[in-house]
Order: C-alpha cells, then structure tokens, then sequence
C-alpha cells in the first residue's frame, strides 16, 4: 500500500453545514506540516485526532490514524490492487469452505488497542468475532467499525514500503487479537507469514511453495502462485472447495440412493412377508419419513415381527 502526503481539503456537508473535518477546532494541520508517512507520524508528539473525531474523514478517505495523526494509505498500483482481490477470493472461499467467516476488501476499518485505526489491504474475519466486536462509532452511531484486529491481516507491500517500517504495524494488529498476517510483495510473488507466537521472524514462501493457515482453515493449503496468476479460470479460482463440494455432492448421492434403495426393498419384503394386498396405501410415505439409521432398524424388525400389525408397531413416533 502505497503512503502518500494528505492535501487538506475542506469540504462541505449535502446540508450546507461543515463536515465534522472542519469542526475540530485548531486540530487542522496544514499541507506543510502533514506526516508523509506512519514512521513520521510516530516520531512526532502525539496529534490532534481521535478515532471518534475521525472516524467521518477516514470513512470518506484512504487514511488511517498513526500517533493522532491522519495518514494517506492509498493503493494506486492497478496490479496491487488486481493482487489484492484475487487473494481476497480465494481467501473468502476458503473460510467460508470451513464456516469460519469470509474476507473483506480495503477499507475495512479496525480500531487498534492502541487507538490507532488502521484498514488492512485484505483481511479475513471470523463470523464470530464480527458479531462480537463490530460496533458503531462516531456521534451518531451509525458508522461501523472493528474494535480490534481481523484474524487474517494480509497487507500488499508496495516499493515505497520497507519491512522494518512494518514491525510496529504488525505489532499492533497482534496485540489487537491478529493470529496470522501475510506480508505480501506482489512483484517478487512472495508471500511472509508472522504468526502471533513468532512476530519478528515471517515464513518465506515463493510461488512455487504451498502456503497454508492451519490456525484458522485446518486442512487447507493452496498454491502461492494462485494468488498473482492473472490466468485463473473461476473453476480454479474455487480450486480446492470446489472439489470438497464434488466429493460431499457425490458422498451425497450415495447416501441418497441406498435409502431409496432400502425403502424399496422393504416395500418388496413386506408385500412377500404380509401379503400385497394388506400393505396399507400410506407404507411408502412412512417410510419416506424414516432416515437411514431408523430404515435399517424396520429391516431388521421385518424379519422377526410374526405379523404385519406387529411390524408396522416397530415404526418410529
């Protein structure tokens, strides 16, 4: 993501009235005084802003807040952004694959321990922690952010970004509840992992690597190269979901077919056992209410009950 200088603008409200930018008293910096990145931010006394007063321009803006100051963090590379998404499909696939939550796109805004706001590149969620810990913000209340880290930080590393810029960024998303980040330089195809037990040290992984998130997707794995292809049809996009939905479809209709297969026979043996014409009009209805465990059962009651009255008394409810 590239960090770029704010030009402060002011801006005017539908209703005539200044936005709540313009209603920070003496809280405006300049064009001259505006931190150029993060690593500025941090180096000055702390500034002006607060998540709550915000919370609009930063809804509005590519910004996050560093220190209490505002900062640029756009992403204007077209391929970071073509990288950013493809990760984002993947990833929203996979967790969904396991019920665990999906991934969300840039501009995602988490509130940090430290105050700090900060919106990943991609991020993956839990729909347990959504639930738990999206909350609105700002003076009506009807702004949405996460108070805290998403599970899954993935951040696209732009040339102007250096990884050593990047350890108190990190630090604070783990100390906000983060289990894993992806450190991801597209132009090299290369993907770094930190995970919360180890944050200093990241996993390299090339393209030619598998790369996987077991904390999170138990099971899953996935090529690296996947995630810069520009070539990937959407069956591959799916990849490995895809063929997990195959095999339970298949597993399915397995199932499917030797009950229908058991309610058949079962049909057959009681006419033989009982006789055609004292079958009730309603056996296969009953029949199609039982599952497999419960059919299984009136098979092995056909063959001991002495009549057919004592037969239909072994159905379940």
């Amino acid at each position: 993501m590239v960090t770029e200088t704010l030009v402060t603008k002011t801006r005017q409200a539908k209703n005539g009235s200044k936005t709540l930018a313009d209603e920070i008293d003496g809280c405006r910096p300049t064009r001259d005084n505006w931190p150029r990145d993060y690593a500025e931010a941090y180096q000055r006394d702390p500034g002006p802003y607060t998540t709550y007063n915000a919370c609009t321009i930063i809804a509005e803006e590519p910004l996050e807040l560093f220190n209490g100051w505002l900062v640029w963090q756009a992403m204007t590379n077209v391929e970071e952004r073509r990288v950013a998404g493809c990760i984002q499909e993947i990833l929203s696939l996979a967790a969904r694959a396991c019920q665990f939550g999906q991934a969300y796109p840039d501009q995602f805004e988490c509130v940090m321990v430290n105050k700090n706001l900060h919106k990943p590149d991609v991020c993956v969620l839990s729909n347990a922690r959504y639930e738990a810990k999206v909350e609105p913000i700002g003076p009506r209340k009807q702004h949405l952010v996460l108070m805290g880290s998403p599970e899954l930080v993935i951040e696209i590393r732009s040339p102007s970004n250096r990884r050593r810029k990047e350890r108190a960024k990190r630090k604070a998303y783990f100390d906000s509840g983060a289990m894993v980040i992806w450190d991801v330089a597209y132009k090299h195809r290369k993907i770094w992992v930190y995970n919360v037990d180890n944050l200093e040290q990241g996993q390299e992984y090339t393209e030619k690597d598998e790369i996987s998130c077991e904390q999170l997707f138990p099971g899953w794995k996935r090529k690296v190269a996947d995630f810069f292809s520009k070539d990937l049809s959407a069956e591959e996009i799916v990849g490995e979901v895809a063929s997990q939905w195959r095999a339970e479809s298949r597993a399915e209709g397995r199932e499917q077919g030797e009950i229908e297969t058991l309610r058949k026979v079962l049909m057959r043996q009681a006419s033989r056992r009982y006789g055609k014409d004292r079958i009730p009009s309603d056996l296969m209805g009953r029949l199609n209410q039982c599952d497999s465990g419960q059919l299984i059962d009136l098979a092995d009651s056909i063959a001991i009950s002495l009549n057919l009255e004592e037969w239909l008394a072994s159905f379940p409810g």
